[in-house]
């Protein structure tokens, strides 16, 4: 197989197929509201089990193999065919599926969780279900972000220990410095998988990592990799991710208040035994993928202000802006990243600027109180 290198062509598909699966799932919503095989997918569940929880872990679980099979051509062209195209995959298709099916069931079983206490609020506190759902969903989040070292990477990756006593040095002083937690420095095996590199922070408190892929590791030098990491450090100074946190969690508050509104008032239209019952599940996931979709530009905005900050995080701890502006130039390429995307692209697809931007603001960066 020919391999292609144009970060154009990569994206662009990669932007078509996300509105295709937008689409598909618009229609399928529709479809099982409007075409009232929501409500034959709930009797058919309940005749299957009779107990009223089971029922409905029938339906979510029936509703959830729709959807794969719809998507699956979509996941296997995006995510198999097209990533070895570009010679960016490693995988061979059983290991991808693997991967895949993991995903899947870790994506099912918190689904399972959320809608398990949604709909049991529905039913037992029909006024205020939104409140406490959005609650725990806030919590669910912190949770997550505790077991993301420990539990959720090592289903996809291997950590591995990292050689560089320099490199591991260089980084933990980063952290010292800045007076942050660190519970150690490990790299993952993504040459394995991909030839692409990344970096990133996990965890909260004593559970909080540096995660180095390797690809990174061989081929970057150490002062690279500390503009990378002390990117990363800059969001954890700035709590970033607990503000991030915040405003989602705001956002799925009125987002699940608009929902309750909604579903009181089409409880009749769609047949619906109640506000609780489970066949109106597909209008909820409709109302909030509307509610998400006009979002995204709006947090894609916020994110960009986090991200410039971060970067200028890094600038000020590591004092080399040649380093950032290599590195940023390398991983653009190892990546087939686009540095100068269109503007309406930037506008919906990004939550970082584009690697141009942030070249650009790396080579104008100097010290505060020194003058340009």
């Amino acid at each position: 197989m020919a391999t292609h290198t144009d970060p154009q062509k990569y994206h662009g598909m990669k932007y078509r197929i996300y509105f295709a699966g937008l689409f598909l799932d618009a229609v399928l919503l529709a479809v099982l509201l409007f075409g009232g095989l929501s409500l034959a997918l709930r009797d058919y569940a309940a005749g299957m089990i009779g107990h009223p929880w089971g029922a409905g872990a029938l339906y979510i679980l029936l509703l959830a193999a729709l959807f794969s099979v719809v998507h699956f051509p979509l996941r296997v062209f995006l995510g198999y065919y097209w990533e070895h195209l570009f010679g960016l995959s490693k995988q061979s298709f059983p290991q991808w599926l693997t991967d895949e099916l993991k995903k899947g069931v870790l994506s099912l079983g918190l689904s399972l969780v959320l809608a398990a206490v949604m709909y049991s609020l529905l039913a037992s506190a029909a006024q205020t279900w939104w409140i406490y759902t959005g609650l725990f969903w806030f919590a669910l989040s912190f949770v997550l972000a505790k077991l993301t070292p420990t539990v959720i990477v090592p289903l996809f990756y291997k950590y591995k220990d990292i050689e560089d006593s320099d490199l591991r040095a260089r980084i933990k002083k980063l952290f010292a410095d800045a007076r942050v937690k660190l519970g150690d420095v490990y790299a993952i095996d993504f040459s394995r998988k991909t030839v692409k590199a990344n970096a990133f922070i996990c965890g909260l408190g004593g559970s909080r990592r540096v995660v180095l892929s390797d690809t990174l590791i061989d081929n970057y030098s150490g002062p690279e990799i500390a503009t990378v990491v002390a990117h990363e450090l800059g969001h954890h100074c700035h709590r970033d991710i607990l503000k991030m946190m915040a405003i989602n969690s705001v956002l799925t508050f009125s987002g699940l208040y608009i929902i309750d509104r909604i579903l009181t008032r089409a409880v009749p239209y769609f047949g619906l035994n109640g506000i609780a019952d489970i066949a109106g599940l597909p209008l909820l996931l409709l109302v909030f993928s509307v509610y998400s979709l006009f979002l995204t530009p709006l947090l894609n905005a916020v994110s960009c202000r986090m991200e410039t900050a971060a970067d200028r995080y890094s600038l000020e701890r590591t004092g080399d802006p040649q380093a950032f502006i290599s590195v940023m130039e390398k991983l653009g390429r190892q990546n087939l990243a686009e540095f100068r995307p269109n503007k309406w692209i930037e506008w919906f697809f990004y939550d970082h600027p584009p690697l141009a931007k942030r070249i650009a603001f790396a080579r104008e960066y100097r010290p505060e109180g020194m003058k340009k």
